[in-house]
């Protein structure tokens, strides 16, 4: 199973804090380290249709990052929160965002429990 940080790393910690946000009556979990902010209140800088999806696009710095509903749905207003998702492809670094309603504690869990979560999804 791939890991969620590289093995070298993940060598030097046991747990994994994740945080815990809800959209539309769905609880999403995320890794603490794949959250690049968390934006309350956000604003739409634009609106644009992405593959037949209506998404708010929200300027921070010198990034425009789309606010995706992860449920794939067009949006027609504006969220609680902004969760900021990091991602990567060899050298690219990019951007995107999730819609939350409430942000949850955060919680810690083993290495293995949130692997053990992960695969319950699939």
């Amino acid at each position: 199973m791939a890991t969620a940080i590289p093995t070298n790393v993940e060598t030097l910690i046991e747990n994994i804090r994740i945080e815990q946000f809800w959209w539309d009556g769905v609880q999403i979990k995320i890794p603490f380290h794949c959250i690049y902010a968390c934006i309350p209140n956000p604003v739409a800088d634009e609106w644009k249709l992405i593959n037949g999806v209506k998404v708010p696009l929200i300027r921070v710095d010198r990034y425009l990052i789309p606010l995706w509903d992860p449920f794939h749905q067009n949006m027609s207003e504006m969220p609680k929160f902004a969760v900021v998702i990091t991602h990567h492809k060899g050298n690219e670094f990019g951007l995107f965002a999730y819609p939350a309603d409430h942000k949850d504690e955060t919680i810690t869990l083993t290495y293995p429990e949130w692997f053990e979560s992960q695969s319950a999804l699939q």
